[in-house]
């Protein structure tokens, strides 16, 4: 009789198991909360060339997404002695969050820039007006 109890104990115990893990499983669901603003991402940047030529034409690709908001343009810009020059403007009027887009621009390196490293920035701006940048540096040969 003593073995029946300890037995129906441990079926008891076994039928009781899976209701205690299932008390430990997390929902898969974000928490709520309301996005004030989005910032985008760049996700990648490359240069068809990092030690150019004067007079050469330098092609960049550009990986970019927004996921909370549209993102509303893409800044290609020349960074010299801390101040930011527009070289060109993407602008998006269709962006679709949940997509990542591929960008090219392309730039002739100037007479100017022999020997020298230039710096490439990419602005990503969103709806909100949150930007996010990254830089590519060149090294043009003398």
């Amino acid at each position: 009789m003593k073995n029946l109890i300890i037995y129906f104990k441990h079926i008891l115990a076994l039928l009781f198991l899976p209701f205690l893990f299932t008390g430990c499983i997390l929902e898969e669901q974000e928490p709520e909360y309301d996005v004030v603003g989005a910032v985008g991402t760049i996700a990648t940047l490359t240069a068809s060339n990092s030690t150019p030529e004067v007079g050469s034409t330098v092609t960049f690709t550009v990986t970019v997404y927004s996921e909370h908001e549209p993102a509303t343009e893409l800044r290609m810009n020349r960074v010299q002695g801390g101040t930011a020059t527009n070289l060109e403007t993407k602008t998006f009027t269709n962006w679709n969050v949940e997509n990542s887009y591929v960008e090219s621009f392309q730039w002739t390196v100037p007479e100017n820039a022999r020997g020298t490293a230039v710096t490439i920035q990419f602005v990503l701006l969103t709806q909100s007006n949150f930007t996010s940048s990254r830089n590519i540096t060149l090294n043009v040969r003398p």
